[in-house]
Formats: structure tokens, sequence, C-alpha cells
């Protein structure tokens, strides 16, 4: 019976009712040592009825070995390895060093821990109990957090006790236990203790702050004397520890009754975090232990048997067991346990023991250090990078000459920025750089120092520190570090350090598409469009043409440049292929950016629902796999949505925080993109001061009180908000300069709508008898094809003009074409505001848009709906959005009613419909 859990006792059965039920969930359960999380984990356990139990405890000396955790959670389900996708498959067999893999993608990895527990799901709901979180690997800890997130509708259900915090649990629901009231507490030691005198029950009852295990356990060490009242004092002068060292001298005193053999073996268990029962018994027997010294250790309850392996009662019984054995015996272990593993003759044990004599080394050692550095190219090969990263750390520490082993803890770096853990990068990176180096050294560790300061700290000291290395690097590095300089320096907007970066670039590599678009970029910013945007316009142009011939890299800067010029379509063209290759190749890392430009450009080209549909799962995807520096983008495109709908609440919780996070980074171009976000709410709203105050400001480099160096590009987008803005409140005096830059801009790009928009503002803010003359200029620009929503802004701007001048006929036509595309877009606002100004011209019809029925669906729907439409399974579907066959399942289920269809040939037909719908609106309004 659990004392004083009955809330805890209720959530647990409720998760569990709904796991039988098919809906998943997960809990972390965390609190000081001692506080019941084990318990309740095995209270789960035994009301699991009809559930597949699986169970994994963390330990503290696998703490640094990748995915050591959750190869013991998924040991007795790996027969399932061969039902997953092959890249998924290949990849966890790399991670547990089963089989080389291709990738060592800690992303697929995750994947794969999720499309395993749904896989186990198949043949019933499925409870993961893993106890002491914060011990596990923390490749294991991500892959199970990341599962525990994308888990929906499979009959999962994950449950963590944690001690403390454990950050890859972040965004997980949690629920903290503190000590057992007075009542518990002193139900619990009656139960247990019945024969304790008041006054002792008193002292515990104090001592022990309601921490369960210290009320069960304390008591032990206590004499039947001493707990009737009789005998000497209670020996609590301990009170001064800490609890949790007060349990566990408990656990070691308990332990110290134990013969010499008995405690032996139990030092082996300890030692050995697999817990394989015959190494543990094979290890021991060089000690003189049998087998009924494994008893004595069960009967002491400090040991558990479960078949072919061992462990302990609770955590707390290791480290007591570990703390109180002198150093030599401790040593004396590792070694025998590191012969016992050799002499299995097993693949996998080869490496079990070089770590166990790493373990028992006392100092430094190169034939060791060699010995570690093959067990880390035998994970390199498996494409294990984080097993290849601890190996060669521990190497590097072993190493007795200062170069080879700065060479080697450089080499752990990369491994570990290669698996995705660029914290652990960071922490490596930091070490390096305070080591003696080689020359040929200098450029990879500079390459890292760029890698974290990007991600971490400042994308500007990340392009300074490529730019100085790079002279030192061979070609093909430096052309690698400098197309990084150059990217980063444009994102922070600091014109001459992106300059100084692509001309090295250009000079070392010569001129080719990339050294010259890269140029064109950097020449750009520093406020030479005419030389710069034509070559960003080629670049785009050449990788649309040519994107077979091209790299993924190469590919993307060609469509990030399309965006930039008005290159739109071929760039969503581009970043659709992009996108699925991701998706097929399950590169979850790369995947939230391309989700990201893909959304920008469906919104530049008008597909307004398929913008909102990446832009969430771009988002979803960042937050999951923690790429946070990556969900400021997806933000702002959602936030523009919900600003053009009217819905300011919405945009603002999203622009906001992108703003905020992208002014402490200094990154420039996503603090002009959010800054633009919430400047075209505020033009929606009429709020016309606060448009032109905002911009204004950010044009001058200043945006929410800091100072930032805002791109061209962003400051170029400023100018048809800011002249609207000026014109409705009558300042017109400061756009000379802004004008005079669009137009620059607009010749230079050679985008048809980008130079009808500029039409559009000498309409406004021109004289007023060449209005009429620059609104027609604008329209037979936008006939020529470009964006949307800015051909349904002329056509709205010039119908006011036309309504103004009593040409209430024209107006009509205009007004007319603007409400039905901003209706299309999602632009309700926009769209209201044209209907206001056509009902002034005298229309009072009540037309309205004819809604798609795919309107009712939310952004997973629809994205699962197309993909059904198109032939794919539900695991197919899964495999691409990165959820379980059965989630899809479910996302179908709820979309079927709301679409009027029952088969997925009905569902096929009325998508079909749609989409020819849809292009021929999209037809007409061009």
């Amino acid at each position: 019976m659990l004392h004083g859990r009955a809330e805890e006792l209720a959530l647990i059965d409720r998760l569990l009712a709904d796991a039988v039920t098919g809906r998943s969930g997960a809990l972390v359960l965390s609190g000081p040592a001692g506080i019941g999380k084990t318990a309740l984990l095995d209270y789960a356990a035994a009301r699991a009825d009809g559930l597949r139990v699986i169970r994994v405890a963390g330990i503290e000396l696998e703490a640094e070995l990748p995915f050591a955790g959750l190869h013991l959670l998924l040991r007795p389900a790996l027969d399932h390895l061969d039902s997953l996708p092959e890249p998924q498959s290949s990849a966890l067999r790399g991670a547990f060093g089963l089989a080389a893999s291709k990738t060592g993608d800690r992303f697929l990895i995750s994947l794969a821990v999720l499309s395993m527990l749904a896989e186990l799901a198949e043949d019933g709901p499925v409870l993961c109990l893993v106890d002491d979180a914060q011990w596990l690997d923390r490749s294991s800890a991500e892959a199970l957090a990341f599962a525990a997130r994308r888990l929906h509708r499979e009959g999962v259900l994950l449950l963590f006790g944690v001690r403390g915090v454990a950050q890859p649990m972040a965004g997980i629901e949690a629920h903290e236990l503190s000590g057992l009231d007075r009542a518990a507490a002193t139900a619990l030691l009656d139960e247990r203790y019945p024969d304790l005198a008041p006054q002792v029950r008193a002292r515990m009852l104090a001592e022990t702050e309601g921490n369960p295990l210290a009320l069960v356990e304390l008591p032990s060490s206590l004499s039947a004397e001493q707990r009737t009242g009789g005998g000497p004092a209670v020996p609590y002068d301990l009170a001064v520890l800490p609890l949790s060292a007060r349990v566990q001298t408990t656990f070691g005193a308990r332990a110290a009754r134990l013969n010499e053999a008995a405690g032996t073996l139990l030092l082996v268990a300890a030692a050995e975090p697999t817990g394989e029962l015959s190494v543990v018994l094979d290890t021991a027997a060089a000690f003189g232990a049998t087998t009924t010294d494994l008893a004595a250790t069960e009967d002491s309850g400090l040991l558990v048997r479960h078949g072919d392996q061992v462990s302990f009662r609770h955590p707390l019984v290791r480290a007591a067991v570990l703390r109180d054995a002198p150093l030599h015996r401790r040593l004396a272990v590792h070694h025998e346990l590191a012969e016992t593993l050799r002499r299995s003759n097993r693949p996998e044990a080869v490496d079990r023991a070089t770590w166990h004599r790493a373990v028992a080394s006392t100092g430094p050692d190169d034939t060791l250090a060699d010995d570690l550095e093959a067990a880390a190219d035998r994970a390199f090969e498996r494409t294990d990078h984080a097993a290849a990263s601890a190996a060669m750390e521990r190497a590097a520490g072993l190493t007795v000459a200062a170069i080879p082993g700065t060479r080697r803890l450089i080499g752990a770096a990369e491994a570990a920025a290669l698996a995705g853990d660029l914290r652990r990068t960071h922490t490596l990176v930091r070490q390096a750089g305070r080591r003696t180096i080689s020359a040929t050294d200098t450029p990879r560790l500079a390459i890292l120092q760029a890698v974290v300061e990007a991600e971490f700290g400042s994308r500007h000291t990340a392009a300074r520190i490529l730019t100085d290395a790079a002279d030192q690097a061979p070609d093909a590095a430096a052309g690698r570090m400098l197309v990084d300089a150059v990217r980063n320096g444009f994102l922070v907007g600091d014109a001459s350090l992106t300059m100084r970066a692509a001309t090295m670039l250009h000079r070392r590599l010569g001129p080719n598409r990339v050294t010259e678009g890269l140029l064109g970029l950097a020449r750009m910013l520093g406020g030479d469009d005419e030389f710069g945007l034509p070559r960003l316009r080629a670049c785009a142009e050449f990788a649309h043409a040519h994107s077979a011939e091209l790299t993924q890299d190469e590919r993307m800067n060609g469509a990030a440049m399309g965006l930039m010029t008005g290159f739109d379509r071929e760039a969503r063209d581009l970043l659709d292929t992009l996108v699925a290759e991701a998706r097929e190749q399950s590169t979850l890392g790369t995947l939230p950016m391309r989700l990201y430009y893909l959304a920008s450009a469906e919104h530049a080209t008008g597909h307004t629902r398929d913008a909102i549909m990446h832009a969430e799962e771009a988002l979803a995807l960042a937050q999951s796999i923690g790429l946070h520096h990556q969900m400021d983008g997806p933000r702002c495109v959602l936030a523009w949505s919900a600003a053009l709908a009217g819905d300011e609440t919405r945009s603002r919780e999203l622009a906001e925080p992108a703003l905020t996070a992208a002014l402490d980074r200094g990154e420039s171009a996503t603090a002009a993109l959010a800054t633009t976000t919430l400047a075209m709410l505020d033009l929606g709203a009429g709020r016309y001061d606060l448009v032109l105050d905002r911009l204004e400001s950010a044009a001058r480099g200043e945006i929410s009180g800091d100072r930032i160096a805002v791109p061209p590009t962003a400051a170029v987008s400023f100018t048809p908000l800011r002249v609207e803005a000026a014109v409705r409140i009558g300042q017109t005096g400061h756009l000379t300069e802004p004008l005079d830059r669009f137009r620059r801009w607009a010749a230079a790009s050679g985008s048809p709508c980008t130079q009808a928009v500029y039409e559009r503002c000498l309409a406004l803010a021109g004289p007023a008898d060449a209005t009429e003359e620059h609104y027609d200029a604008a329209e037979r620009l936008h006939d020529k094809g470009g964006r949307p929503f800015e051909r349904a802004r002329t056509a709205l701007l010039y119908g006011e003009w036309l309504r103004r001048d009593q040409r209430k006929s024209e107006a009509r036509t205009r007004l007319r074409a603007a409400a039905e595309t901003f209706d299309r877009l999602g632009a309700h606002l926009w769209a209201e505001r044209a209907r206001a100004e056509l009902r002034a011209t005298g229309d009072t019809s009540r037309r309205r848009p004819t809604a798609s029925v795919l309107d009712l669906l939310t952004p997973q729907e629809l994205q699962v709906v197309r993909l059904a439409a198109q032939g794919l399974s539900n695991r197919d579907i899964g495999g691409q959005l990165f959820l379980s066959p059965r989630t899809i399942g479910y996302h179908l289920y709820k979309a079927y009613p709301k679409l009027g269809v029952a088969t997925r040939a009905e569902l096929a037909a009325l998508v079909h419909d749609s989409f020819n719908r849809n292009s021929s609106d999209r037809l007409r309004a061009h």
C-alpha cells in the first residue's frame, strides 16, 4: 500500500486506462531520492493488466555511454527491428553496436525509437518505465523525450522517474513529489514498525521529513531494544548529512554485514552496468564468490535477480557499494571484468572490456588510448557518432603528449557535432581551446568553434572565427568555412565582414555560380543592388534549371536567393524537392529550416494553407528535437498569417517571442522579419503612426530599443508599408531616400512584382496628376505574375482611389478582385476592408467566398489528407511526417466526417477537385 499518494495513483490509473483505449501519454515524476518515484513506477507495472511492460533504470556509471540506457530498455524488443523502415532500423542497429549504419543522425535514431514503440503497440498497449532518468545517457534521454512528445494514438504510456531536473524531458507533463504528510508518514511507520516507541517514532518523523524510503530504511538500522525506546540513544548524529546520504549510509551498513565473497559479488554487480548475470558470476568467481553468495545478496534485499539479469533494489544501494569499496578493490574488479569480457570473444564485448580498462586506469596510458581510439573508429564505421565521441574524449584524457591529445579531443567534438549533440560539442571545444594545438588541427577547431557560436552565442563571432582561420585551411575546407562565414555575416547584417569572407571565397575557389552568388549577396548587403541582385537572380535561375546536378546545399542557397529576388515559384519548386528529400532520408536536423523556407515561398505564391501547414510542422519539429533557434522563422510565418487574418492576439504571441530571441542573438534578418509582421498587424488595424514609428526606427538600425544592423532586404521590404502609413497620416517628408533605394532594388531584381509595388508606392506618394498612370503601370506589371497578396493590395488601393474620384464602376471591378483574392489567401481582415469599400461604392451584394471543405481541417489533418489522397499508406505517411501509423489513422478518422467521405477513393476525388478549383482561382488572379 502506498500511503499518502492518492493523487498520484489516480493520475497513473487514468493514464493506464487511456493507454488501454489507444491514447498515448507521458509523465515525468520528479523529486529527491527516496521520495517514492520508484514505488509509483512499480505500482504502474503492477496495475498494467494487458499492457506489455518494458523498463530501464539510468545508471550513473553509464551516463557518458551513448544509447546505453536505450539499448537496455529496447533489448527485449529487438526482434521488431526488421519491421521498421530500413534507414531507421539501420540507425538503431548502429547506435546499439549491432551493425554498421549509413547514418548516425541522432534525430533519425529518435525517430526509430518512436517507430519501435509504435510497432510494439501494434500487438497491444505498452507501458515504458524509465527510472532515474537523470542518469540516462543524454542520447537515450533525448530519443525517449522525442518519442514522448510525438506519440499520440498508439496506446503507449511513458513514465519517467527523475531526481531533480532532466533537461531533455522539458515540455513533457511533470508532477513533482513532496514528502508524505504527518498522517501518511505515521501510518507507514506503524505498518512497517508497529513496535516503535512514541519518542522514537516522533524522532523518525522529524528526521525523515516524510521521505518514504527513509521512513522504511532508517529504523532498520536500530536494534529491537532501541526501537522500543530502551538501550543506547538513537544514533542520529548523522542528521547533519543530507537525507539521501543517511539512507545511502544505511544501505552501506547492510552491505557491510555480508561475508567478503558476497560483498565482492555485490561490488562486481555495481561495477558492471548491464547487470548481465553470466558476466557478474564469472568475474566474481575470480574472487572466490559462488552462486551461494549470489543468493545471500538477494536475501539481503539489496540485489534482485530477473532471469539472466541482476539489478539493485534502489540506485542508492549501488552508490553505497561503490562509495564504500576501497579504491584498489574497485580497480581490481574493473580489471577482472575487462578480462571476463575479453575471454567471451563476443564482438560487442570488446569495447565494453576497453571501457572497463579505462575506468581502472589511474594515469596516462598511450596503449589504452590507442585501444579507445580504435573503439571510436569502430563506432564511426557503424556511424555511432555519440559512442565515437565518448571513446575519443576518454582517449584524449589518457594520451601522454599534448598535441595528439588535442587532436583526439577535437575528434571527440567533431563526433559529438555529427551526432547532433551541440552542448557536448561546446564543452569539448572549450577544453580543446585551452590546449596546445597543431597547425593542421587549428582549422578543424575553428569550424567547431563557429558551429558552437552560431548555436549558443553570436553568429557575428562565428563568421569572424571562420574568416580568420580560413587562410590556414586547405581549399576544400576553406570553401566550406567561407560559405558559412558569408551566411552568418549576412544574417547579422555585417556588410564588411560578409564582404571580406565573400572576397576570400572568390579568390580561393575562383568564379563560379556559388562564389558569384555569395559575392553578390555581400555587395548587396553593402548597398550595391545593381551588382548584387542580378547575381542572386542568376544563381537562383541556375539552381532551378540545373537542380539535378547540384548538391542540396547549392539548391538551398539558390532557393533562398530566389525568394530575395522574387523568383518565388521556382524557389518553391526547389524547396518542395528539398523537403521531400529530407523526409525520404529522415534527416530531421535539416527539415525545420527547409520547411520554414518552403512555407515562406508558399506564402509568396499564394498557397496560404500549405504555408501554415508547413510552418506548424517546422515549429513543432524544431521544438521536439531541441533546435530552438530554428523556431523563430516558422513563428514569423504563422504570425504573418494571423496578422492578415486579423487575429492580433495570436500574431503577437508568435511574433514578439521571435523578435526577442532574434535581438538576443543579434540576428537582424529574423528581427526585421518579426518587425515587418508587427507593422503589418498595425497597418491592418489602422494604427498608422505606430507603423511609421516602428519601421523608421528599424530602418535607422533600432528595433525595440536595441541597436542592430538591419539588412537591405528587410529595409527595402519596409518601404511599401512605410509609404502607405505615411500617406495615411500626411507625414511623407522622409520617403525620398527609401523610395530611391526601393527603385534601385526593383530595377536590379528583375522582378515584375517588386517593380509593380514600386509603381504602387509612387501612385500613393507621387504627384496627384500621375496617380492613375502609376496604378495602371502597377497593374500591367502584376499581370506578368508574382505575389497574389501584393496584387490584391494594389487593387484595393487603386479601387479606393477610384471610388474617391467618383469612378465607382471601375472601383468595383478592382475591389471585388481584391476581396476575392484576400479571402482565398485567408487575409480576412483585408477582405473585410475591401468589402467595406465596395459597400461605399453602392455595391449591396452580400457575396461571400465559397469556402473549401478542406478549410475545416487542422493543419496536420490537411497534411495527412493530402498524402492519403496520393495513395500513400498510413505507414508511408507516418514515415514522411515522423508520426506513428496509428496517429495517422486517428487524423484520418477525425478528417473523414468533416469532409463527408468514407473511403480513400472519395477522399482522393475531393482533394483533386479542390486543387483544380484553387488552381483556376490562381490563374484568374494572374
